[in-house]
């Protein structure tokens, strides 16, 4: 699975990767990585060349967007993009009612004040931090339904492949879509924790600067990881609801798109 990691010849783009490489599916299809603003014009055109690439989901925040405006205008033109603002408002809620009343009071106090970074501060500190990698991605289950109902309703458009998605470091919010969907595509566990994994490898070269991000919002070094005990909690969880299929049904991506899915991404059912 290793030589599955693209970083060269990419320049500005970490932990990418294909993950149609995987038994069963459609190489060149399904791929990853960390956010793209650091592309070089090189990356951009080798994307565009190699990959055919057509579609980029983009799960990043509004803040993380404000810091790529200049890549996006720069991009309009080579493939198409969906901004998916994953921490949606339901997430955020759930983080502050974890929050005591005088942490949030404060909370309150840094948005007001246009303190956004400290503020966030708070809550990576005081509710992320404890919860953990496994139990942020059930959070995530629980209060990003929408969203990820949203992202995974764009794999099923035939028109939009080859589709890469990405958040920041392409290792949680963009890791628990792709495992959703390698879990529509009954791909075995250990090879979905293989690739899930891989993402310890690819982001190998960031590794110091994004120890400068966590620590910044108030996280710790765990958070630059990717243990495959995530996966295991994740299908857990869902086998605990009922198993994946039921819980795709709940959000609304019934058994039809998700035999649509496999037909597109799959080499055989």
């Amino acid at each position: 699975m290793t030589d599955t990691i693209t970083n060269p010849p990419f320049i500005g783009i970490n932990n990418f990767r294909d993950v149609g490489r995987l038994p069963r599916m459609k190489e060149g299809m399904l791929l990853r990585s960390g956010r793209l603003d650091k592309a070089t014009a090189e990356d951009t055109q080798l994307m565009v060349d190699k990959y055919g690439l057509k579609t980029v989901i983009d799960l990043r925040t509004k803040t993380e967007h404000l810091r790529s405006r200049d890549f996006e205008v720069q991009c309009e033109r080579r493939w198409d993009t969906v901004k998916i603002n994953f921490i949606g408002r339901k997430f955020e809620l759930n983080l502050l009612k974890q929050l005591r009343w005088w942490q949030a009071l404060w909370f309150i106090i840094l948005i007001l004040f246009r303190q956004r970074m400290a503020a966030i501060r708070i809550i990576g500190k005081n509710v992320m931090s404890p919860r953990g990698l496994a139990e942020l991605s059930k959070d995530s289950l629980r209060f990003c339904q929408d969203e990820i109902l949203q992202a995974l309703e764009v794999y099923i458009s035939p028109q939009v492949y080859p589709v890469l998605v990405h958040c920041t470091q392409g290792k949680d919010r963009s890791g628990l879509i792709i495992m959703l969907v390698l879990f529509v595509l009954h791909i075995p566990l250990d090879l979905i924790k293989a690739d899930y994994v891989l993402s310890n490898e690819g982001l190998e070269q960031v590794r110091a600067s994004m120890m400068i991000e966590v620590l910044e919002i108030g996280m710790d070094e765990k958070y630059t990881q990717a243990p495959e005990e995530v996966v295991d909690e994740v299908w857990s969880f869902l086998e605990d609801g009922g198993g994946v299929d039921a819980y795709l049904d709940e959000i609304g991506f019934g058994e039809s798109k998700r035999q649509k899915l496999r037909e597109l991404l799959l080499e055989y059912n």
